[in-house]
Order: structure tokens, then C-alpha cells, then sequence
């Protein structure tokens, strides 16, 4: 995980704990944890493995920005069945312009947000990004299988997004920063915030924001720190649910 992802889950968990004891959210973190293992284990013994291609599930686009900090592969997908999908999982490959592959993300440990995408609405387009890739040489195009997934159950989280803006970090640069809005009545759990920038026709700058919990009825702000320069760009981020009801 990259420094600066680092900063930003820390200042989110320090605003949402308000007077919590070390002890209360040791507890809280490891009862996640330990629901993640369980919900998880093939995934995080072997690494991710799309062996069946969902028929349901299409890749629309995929783009790749690097800079200095690092690389982030970014992946449109679009649920074409009437069925909300859970935890669909996606097998990453990044190439350089020679068709070498510089990276997968099919290592064991790697979090679950970065082996798959917690939901994908009935015919709708969804936004999943990976912005903790290194990688050695120049990446130039990335492959995205997604794999079969379950179906959800239960009413759909209703979350949005507002406000989003950019503004002017003094250590890590030009960010994004909104308000995730869960107005549903399940509390979201290590919730991912994706995020792009595009001039134009042209991805120019991609990253995520994790933020430990999201309440039922809770505003929460978060920041987004890019790879890639998001300057004069036009913004849009979206948060898949990772907690149905």
C-alpha cells in the first residue's frame, strides 16, 4: 500500500472514532478482518482466479496512468443481467507496449478490493481501480477477465456521491475530495471510494480512498490522492457497496 493511501485510511479512521478506545477499535478491526478471511479464503491462500468468464459481466474499457508514485490500472464494467452480482472477481494483467507482462494481480494477501469489485448493479456501469501497482518498465495497455459471482440478496445500500472537487495537498499534490452518503440503513464496511479523471476522451488520472465504515444515515468526506495529474480534468468517482442488507 502506498504512503499516501496510508495517510489518507489513517485520517479517515482517526475523524470516524471519535472518542473509541484503542482497545474498541482493535476489536472492530479484527472481527472485519477475521469476516474477510472467512468470506475469502480461496483468495487469500491462492491469489485471485478467474478460471469461467461471467457471461454477464462486460469489460467496457480499460486504460492505464503511471507517474512517479506509481501505476493504477483502471476497468469500466457493466452488469448486462436484471440481478445485482457480489464479489465479483477480476484477474488484472498490465503490459508494456511490447506485450510483456509487467504485473498481475494474482498474488496471494492482496485485499479484496484489489482482486474484485464488491457489487455491480443490474445493467448498470460500474468504476473499479487498482492504484497500488509496482511495477518495473513503462506500462502501456492492461487486460481484465471478471469471473462468475454470486448473486446479492436483500435490498440494495443507497450511496452517493457529492461535492466532489479538487484542492491542493502540500505533501502529496492535487487531490479529490467529496461526501459519501449511505442512506440506507446497513452500515458499509471498509468502503471503497474509485475515482477518475478525464480530459477529454482520455483517463489522465485514476485512484481510491478506504474508508473503515460508513454508518447507516452517515455523511462521511473523503480524499482521494491520484496517479496521474488531475489538473483541468473533468472528475467522477463512484462507492459499490460492500454491505448488503
Amino acid at each position: 500500500m502506498s504512503v499516501r493511501l496510508v495517510a489518507a485510511f489513517l485520517l479517515t479512521a482517526l475523524a470516524l472514532s471519535g472518542c473509541e478506545t484503542n482497545a474498541q477499535r482493535s476489536a472492530k478491526l479484527e472481527k472485519a478482518a477475521r469476516a474477510e478471511r472467512l468470506a475469502h479464503p480461496q483468495a487469500a491462500q491462492r491469489g485471485v482466479v478467474v478460471a469461467r468468464e461471467s457471461p454477464y459481466v462486460k469489460v467496457l474499457r480499460t486504460d492505464v496512468v503511471h507517474d512517479e508514485n506509481g501505476i493504477a490500472a483502471v476497468v469500466l464494467l457493466r452488469n448486462t443481467s436484471s440481478k445485482p452480482l457480489r464479489n465479483a472477481p477480476i484477474a488484472l494483467a498490465v503490459n508494456d507496449a511490447k506485450g510483456a507482462t509487467l504485473y498481475q494481480n494474482n498474488s496471494p494477501g492482496l485485499d479484496t478490493a484489489l482482486v474484485s469489485v464488491a457489487l455491480l448493479k443490474p445493467h448498470a456501469t460500474t468504476l473499479w481501480v487498482d492504484d497500488q501497482i509496482q511495477a518495473a518498465g513503462v506500462p502501456a495497455k492492461v487486460h481484465a477477465r471478471v469471473g462468475e459471482a454470486p448473486t446479492a440478496s436483500g435490498a440494495l445500500p443507497r450511496l452517493s456521491i457529492s461535492g466532489l472537487h479538487t484542492f491542493e495537498d502540500p505533501s502529496n499534490g492535487l487531490g479529490a475530495e467529496g461526501t459519501v452518503t449511505n442512506s440506507s440503513k446497513v452500515a458499509q464496511q471498509k468502503l471503497v471510494v474509485y475515482a477518475l479523471a478525464r480530459r477529454g476522451a482520455s483517463i489522465v488520472a485514476a485512484g481510491r480512498a478506504v474508508l473503515p465504515e460508513v454508518g447507516a444515515g452517515q455523511r462521511v468526506t473523503f480524499q482521494v490522492f491520484f496517479i496521474g495529474s488531475p489538473r483541468g480534468a473533468k472528475l467522477e468517482a463512484s462507492a459499490p457497496p460492500t454491505t448488503v442488507g
